[in-house]
C-alpha cells in the first residue's frame, strides 16, 4: 500500500479491500467479507465517521440478572451478629461473587461477539486496561460490573468526565485504597497511579505533587446512595471494610477531608478532587501520554512521534473530547502506512472474539469460553497489576502460544482442551498488604478453583461452526478457491505461500464435507492469524 506523507492526503481518499480490512481489524474485531465490501470505495473520513457514529449511538447492554440497585452487602456484620451467621454470610457471599464474576466475563464476551458497534466494545476494552482495577483485590462482582458500565458510557466521550467518574468509581476506590483515605492518613496509591499511569506518565511530577494530591483526595468513602436508609444497628468493633460497607456510592465526608492549602504543579490553593483533576487534564503531558497509549493499542507506526503530537493537539483543542482524537488517529496516514499493516499481535480477547464474529459461530457465552482468554493470558476483570496487560510480544509465550494454537479446536469442537489453566492464576497467592487478609485470600482461591471445576462440568464451551453460514450457496468445490475465500475472511496480513500451499494440500486430502472445518482450524492456528 502507498505510504501517505501528510495528514491531508487521506482527505477524499477511498478505501480499497486491504485498507478496509485493516481499518475493521483495528477499530473492531475484524471485518467479514461483507463488511469489507461495503466499505470499498468509501472515502476514509466517511468510513471512520460511520464507525464512530455507530459506537456513539450504541445502546448500553442490559446488565446481568444478578445486578441489584441499590447493592446490598450480604456479608455485613453488626455488633449483634452471631459468629456462626457472620461466617456463613461470608462464605455464601464469596461463593456468589465468584460465580457472578465468571458470569460477568462471559456476559462481556457475549456483548463483544454480538455487538453491532464493535468500536464501543474495543474502546471499553482499552479503558479496562488503562484505568485498571482487578477483581482479585476488589472482590465484589457488582463493583466490577459498574466500572465496566462507566468505561462503556464514557468510551468515546469527554476524558475529563471519564476521569472524574472513574476516580469516584467504587472498584477503583477499593483497588487503589482511596475509600479510607482521610486527613489523618492520606493514602498516596491513587494519586501516584493517577499521574504515572492514567494521565501524565513517568517523570512529569514530583513526590511532593503526589503527597499534596493525596491530601486533596481525602474525605471520599463508599456508602449507601442518597435516600437509602442504612441499618440502624451498631457496627461490630474493628470490622474489616468488607463487613462494614453499606453501599457502593462515592460519598464525600467533609470532616475527613484535608481542607488546608496545597501546592500541586507549582499552583497553590485549597484543592479538592475536582480541582486536582482540572489541573492534571490541562497539563500538556496528559494529552501526549494518552495519545501514546492509543497509538500503541491500535498499532499505528509513529517512529518520529508526529502522530502523537497531532493527537495531543487535537485532544487539547477539543476540550479533552475523545471522538476527535480517534477520528484523527483512524484517518491518519501513519495508520495506513505499510509499517502499520498486519503488525499488531492480537490480544487473547481480540483473537477469540474476532474468530467468533468472522466465522459467524453460533455462540452461547459461558464461563468456560471466558476461561479460554484467561488461559491465553487475558482474564477479563483481572489484569495482572495496576499497569494492565503489557500487550505486544508479551502476548506470545511458550504457554500462551500453545493455547492459541488449540483455540480453534475448542471453538470448532465445542470443548475446552484438557489441562488448561489461566496463565498467572497463582497471583491469588500474593501476600496482601494486610496479613489478616491472607486467610480470606486463600479461601477465595480455593473456592474459585472449585467453582471453575463445577462450571466447566455444567457449562463447557457452547459454540457451533456452520459452513453454510459462510457459504449460503455451498463451499467452493475447488480447494484453492475454498482456501482463498477463508484466508480472505480471516487474515489481514500477508499470507506466506507455504501457508497457502499447506492449506490446499490438507483440503485435497480431506473429504469434501470436512474441508471447511479443516481449513478454518489450520488457519486459526497459523502465525498469520495471530496478527491484526
Amino acid at each position: 500500500m502507498k505510504r501517505l506523507q501528510t495528514p491531508t492526503e487521506t482527505e477524499g481518499r477511498c478505501l480499497d479491500a486491504a485498507s478496509a480490512a485493516h481499518l475493521l481489524s483495528r477499530a473492531g474485531f475484524g471485518g467479514t467479507p461483507e463488511e469489507i465490501n461495503r466499505l470499498i470505495g468509501t472515502p476514509v473520513d466517511q468510513a471512520v465517521a460511520s464507525l464512530l457514529d455507530a459506537a456513539e449511538g450504541a445502546a448500553p447492554p442490559d446488565p446481568p440478572g444478578w445486578v441489584r440497585t441499590p447493592w446490598v452487602n450480604t456479608e455485613r456484620r453488626f455488633a449483634d451478629t452471631p459468629s456462626e451467621e457472620a461466617a456463613e454470610n461470608h462464605r455464601s457471599t464469596r461463593r456468589r461473587y465468584a460465580s457472578e464474576i465468571n458470569d460477568l466475563r462471559s456476559w462481556w464476551l457475549g456483548r463483544m461477539i454480538a455487538s453491532d458497534a464493535p468500536l464501543r466494545e474495543v474502546m471499553t476494552l482499552f479503558w479496562h486496561g488503562h484505568f485498571t482495577s482487578a477483581n482479585d483485590k476488589v472482590g465484589i462482582s457488582q463493583a466490577m460490573y459498574e466500572q465496566n458500565a462507566t468505561l462503556r458510557r464514557h468510551a468515546l466521550g469527554n476524558f475529563r468526565a471519564l476521569l472524574g467518574d472513574i476516580t469516584r468509581d467504587a472498584a477503583m476506590m477499593m483497588y487503589l485504597d482511596l475509600e479510607d483515605s482521610d486527613a489523618r492518613q492520606p493514602n498516596e496509591n491513587y494519586a501516584r497511579e493517577l499521574f504515572e499511569l492514567f494521565t501524565l506518565g513517568i517523570g512529569h511530577y514530583t513526590e511532593r505533587d503526589i503527597q499534596e494530591t493525596a491530601r486533596a483526595l481525602t474525605g471520599w468513602t463508599l456508602d449507601a446512595p442518597p435516600g437509602v436508609a442504612r441499618p440502624d444497628r451498631p457496627t461490630a468493633p474493628d470490622n474489616p471494610r468488607n463487613f462494614s460497607r453499606d453501599g457502593l456510592h462515592a460519598t464525600f465526608l467533609a470532616d475527613r477531608h484535608d481542607a488546608g492549602p496545597k501546592t500541586i504543579f507549582g499552583e497553590s490553593g485549597r484543592f479538592g478532587l475536582d480541582e486536582v483533576l482540572d489541573l492534571v487534564v490541562a497539563r500538556e503531558e496528559t494529552g501526549l501520554h494518552l495519545a501514546s497509549r492509543l497509538i500503541d493499542f491500535f498499532g499505528a507506526a509513529d517512529p518520529e512521534g508526529t502522530l502523537r503530537n497531532r493527537l495531543a493537539d487535537t485532544f487539547r483543542a477539543s476540550g479533552y473530547e475523545l471522538r476527535p482524537v480517534l477520528n484523527a488517529l483512524f484517518t491518519a496516514p501513519e495508520f495506513f502506512d505499510d509499517a502499520s499493516l498486519g503488525t499488531l499481535i492480537k490480544s487473547p480477547v481480540r483473537l477469540l472474539v474476532g474468530a467468533c464474529r468472522q466465522l459467524r459461530l453460533e455462540v452461547e457465552p459461558t464461563p468456560s469460553l471466558a476461561e479460554l482468554t484467561a488461559a491465553m493470558g487475558q482474564a477479563l476483570f483481572d489484569p495482572p497489576n495496576v499497569k494492565g496487560w503489557p500487550g505486544g510480544r508479551a502476548w506470545i509465550g511458550s504457554g500462551s502460544l500453545a493455547v492459541r494454537y488449540q483455540m480453534a479446536d475448542a471453538l470448532l469442537e465445542s470443548r475446552i482442551p484438557e489441562g488448561l489453566e489461566p496463565i498467572g492464576f497463582d497471583r491469588f497467592l500474593l501476600v496482601p498488604r494486610d496479613p489478616s487478609q491472607m486467610r480470606e485470600r486463600m479461601e477465595r482461591m480455593e473456592q474459585a478453583m472449585a467453582d471453575r471445576g463445577a462450571e466447566r462440568a455444567r457449562d463447557g464451551i457452547k459454540t457451533k461452526f456452520h459452513a453454510e453460514a459462510l457459504f449460503p450457496d455451498g463451499p467452493p468445490a475447488c480447494p484453492d478457491a475454498l482456501v482463498d475465500a477463508l484466508l480472505g475472511r480471516l487474515i489481514v496480513t500477508r499470507v506466506r505461500p507455504t501457508t497457502r500451499a499447506a492449506l490446499i494440500r490438507a483440503c485435497q486430502a480431506a473429504p469434501v464435507a470436512d474441508r471447511p472445518a479443516i481449513a478454518v482450524r489450520l488457519i486459526l492456528a497459523s502465525p498469520e492469524s495471530q496478527m491484526a
